[in-house]
């Protein structure tokens, strides 16, 4: 069983909840039942929700949909070649992904469990660091 979290990103004020300064908690209780700050989130359009996948990265910082992630390794085709990737995690399809949009993986995506994002690295979010996204 993994962890059923949530975060909110505020639209209005550009915070992201929950946060240092505010602990919102968005979780969902045991009984299934919302509580009933995060459902007044949920219809409120200005709150855009993002789910947790239930992984850390290698840093132990919890990944969520909306995250970009660098994701590095070893070639094992070529004796001391490393490659990098980074990507935006996303839902779809019932399912976590890493869409990649580095030049070698443009467009290229997998499930995050194929990709090993545990052993990436989280950079940041599409809403605190839009300029990570720029151009893709």
């Amino acid at each position: 069983m993994r962890e059923i979290k949530f975060r909110a990103w505020d639209d209005k004020r550009k915070i992201m909840y929950p946060n240092a300064q505010n602990t919102y908690d968005f979780m969902v209780s045991e009984g299934g039942c919302m509580e009933e700050s995060f459902k007044c989130v949920l219809k409120d359009d200005n709150y855009k929700v993002m789910q947790y996948t239930g992984l850390k990265d290698y840093y132990g910082k919890e990944i969520y949909e909306g995250d970009i992630v660098r994701l590095e390794g070893v070639d094992d085709r070529e004796i001391g070649s490393t490659w990098e990737h980074i990507g935006k995690i996303v839902y779809k399809r019932g399912a976590f992904f890493i869409c990649y949009f580095d030049y070698y993986a443009d467009g290229d995506e997998e499930l995050i469990c194929d990709a090993q994002v545990e052993f990436g690295t989280v950079i940041g979010n599409k809403f605190e660091n839009p300029e990570l996204l720029e151009g893709k």
